[in-house]
């Protein structure tokens, strides 16, 4: 073989292995002062927001990570059930996601249940949205959100918030659509909390 022919082979093969590349590399990441276990398509990072809710400042911690230009989030809550109810929060959270995506279906709440990291594990009961449509900028957007609320062996209690979000500049493809789905759902299922 000439030397031409096989250093354009070897360039041809390079190129083909960095458009190879994913820039999904998928890592646990461990979150002990928030109480749970999840599975990141990259580093995460973290940053804390406050969230007024009946006169009660509530802390928000989000682990977020974003891979391509997805973006996936588990945000932590904090409360103390003897001054807040956990299920009015949820539903006042519910109520706010529902208003983020226009589309000409009405959200539909999604029931199901997550396994815990313990041993032995146990399931606590979630729910969500899969919602995809026009978001505030006008973009199409696929978004998840999941739910849940969880009480330790220490009696903390907290909210749990998983989020993936996907933006198009314009309607996706079944096939984009796919694909962000089968990441949204590695996500979603990498989640534990303690």
């Amino acid at each position: 073989m000439n030397k031409r022919i096989f250093i354009r082979i070897t360039l041809l093969v390079v190129v083909m292995l960095v458009a190879c590349t994913a820039s999904f590399n998928w890592r646990v990441v461990r979150v002990d002062d928030q109480g749970f276990t999840a599975l990141f398509p990259a580093k995460a990072t973290f940053e804390q927001q406050t969230i007024r809710f009946q006169n009660v400042d509530l802390t928000m911690t989000m682990a977020a990570s974003m891979a391509e230009d997805s973006l996936f989030a588990v945000g932590t809550m904090p409360f103390d059930k003897k001054v807040l109810n956990g299920q009015a929060i949820l539903d006042w959270m519910q109520s706010n996601t529902a208003k983020l995506i226009q589309s000409q279906i009405p959200p539909q709440n999604i029931t199901f249940e997550i396994k815990t990291a313990g041993t032995p594990a146990s399931f606590i009961p979630a729910q969500g949205f899969n919602l995809k449509g026009l978001g505030p900028d006008g973009h199409y957007r696929i978004y998840w959100v999941r739910w849940m609320i969880r009480t330790d062996e220490l009696g903390q209690s907290r909210i749990y918030q998983l989020s993936a979000l996907k933006p198009f500049k314009s309607s996706p493809s079944e096939e984009a659509q796919k694909a962000s789905i089968e990441q949204f759902e590695t996500f979603m299922g990498g989640f534990k909390p303690d």
